[in-house]
């Protein structure tokens, strides 16, 4: 992967994410997902500030001045695909893993007091975004401030 395929990647990654935690967290208690309006937004109050960040930093990469900063060492190369997939991809399906588990544990014709709590669904998402923090937030200000050679 080249790192403007990379750059590109994380923007629409982060774009589709962003989209859909909004999508979801809004339309989820008007579509009778268990969820109140007010645990929703705490939902998106959690997630969606990390993705934010990431726009924010490829946003200010459009508007910048040039300057040269070291890029990942060519035998290093092939892990960059890897590195910013991965963490991506495993937040998006465990995210849904959870949103999943979350509304089946909670339907009407669940056992009471069997279902995942709202709190047990926002420490879900925490610890996955733990995971992003770890990756993808190193890779992406070293991508949006190199310059490619």
């Amino acid at each position: 992967m080249n790192i403007a395929t990379a750059r590109k990647w994380l923007v629409v990654a982060s774009l589709s994410i962003t989209g859909f935690m909004l999508l979801f967290c809004v339309t989820a208690p008007a579509l009778s997902y268990p969820l109140e309006f007010a645990q929703s937004l705490r939902l998106v109050e959690i997630v969606v500030p990390v993705f934010f960040g990431y726009l924010g930093t490829a946003t200010h990469f459009v508007f910048k001045k040039t300057r040269k900063v070291p890029l990942a060492r060519p035998q290093a190369r092939p892990l960059l695909g890897l590195l910013i997939k991965g963490p991506l991809l495993v937040y998006s399906v465990t995210t849904l893993a959870a949103i999943l588990a979350f509304g089946l544990t909670n339907r009407s014709g669940a056992p009471p007091g069997s279902g995942m709590s709202v709190d047990e669904l926002a420490m879900s998402f925490s610890i996955l975004l733990g995971l992003l923090t770890v990756t993808t937030t190193v890779l992406v200000s070293y991508l949006f401030a190199a310059e490619e050679r």
